[in-house]
């Protein structure tokens, strides 16, 4: 197999013997699987709920080599790292921040140093550079299924989601245990929506003609499940850990031209 080495911001870090250049095949982006678990004792209960897990930082190591002229810029580079890419995939992406950069030689005059880079991946998981967009999907009865994501492996924690139209109240539930609902009926048209940024918790009023550009703040009208909020996350499909989905299950008030639309950077474990 060919190892085809890693980029920083874009700039690639394996630039062969001449210049920089990662030093070990195995250099570790593979994090595996760390959760973050909430344990929530109720009385008259043995042992615990769970609740919604996240996903733990997870830390990068990085060996390389410099000639003495390039080292001042490499550790520029790492100081200012933003995001990590695989050379042989530039589609998905480690957002990242330098825990520490340490040169080392033998003598202090070498011409080469040896560069130890670690990179805190603090979502703990790869993400699509591109957001997909999957809908508007309209809503017909209630509760009804809605299937997205297929593929991922890890949660997506920061969607966009869209609810348009006249439904009054409703809750959506994600098969992996955490939900956002309404807490009094939504005002809403024909025209308009509530508009769910995970990223930040808040609600907002938007058009069904540009569903996720927010217009006013609406996050009185939700509530959303605790331990980092409403998340979408895979499900294995019949059994088969190599086929997975999201699975939503949405209970409105009224189906009077509701739809429903999402816009998401699918997320995948590290390895």
């Amino acid at each position: 197999m060919t190892f085809t080495g890693y980029s920083i911001n874009g700039v690639v870090l394996n630039e062969g013997h001449n210049g920089w250049r990662i030093l070990r095949d195995g250099t570790n982006t593979q994090g595996g699987v760390t959760n973050t678990l909430s344990k929530v004792n109720a009385p008259l209960r043995g042992g615990y709920i769970p609740a919604p897990h996240t996903f733990g930082e997870q830390i990068i190591v990085l060996q390389m080599r410099t000639p003495r002229t390039r080292l001042d810029d490499l550790l520029n580079l790492a100081d200012s790292a933003k995001t990590l890419t695989r050379d042989d995939d530039a589609t998905k992406v480690l957002r990242v921040e330098l825990l520490s950069a340490i040169p080392s030689s033998d003598m202090p005059f070498d011409s080469q140093f040896d560069v130890t880079i670690t990179l805190s991946a603090y979502d703990g998981v790869w993400r699509d550079a591109t957001a997909v967009d999957v809908g508007p999907v309209t809503i017909a009865s209630t509760p009804q299924t809605i299937t997205l994501l297929s593929g991922i492996s890890a949660p997506v924690q920061d969607g966009l989601i869209f609810l348009g139209g006249v439904f009054g109240q409703f809750v959506l539930k994600d098969a992996g245990g955490s939900w956002l609902k309404t807490t009094q009926a939504w005002p809403g048209t024909s025209t308009t929506g509530l508009l769910y940024n995970g990223d930040t918790g808040q609600a907002f009023k938007s058009n069904t003609s540009d569903p996720f550009t927010p217009i006013a703040d609406m996050s009185q009208y939700i509530d959303v499940s605790g331990n980092g909020g409403f998340k979408l996350t895979p499900q294995i499909v019949s059994g088969n850990p190599a086929v997975r989905q999201v699975s939503l299950s949405l209970t409105t008030t009224t189906q009077s031209g509701v739809t429903l639309k999402v816009r998401a950077k699918s997320a995948y474990r590290m390895n």
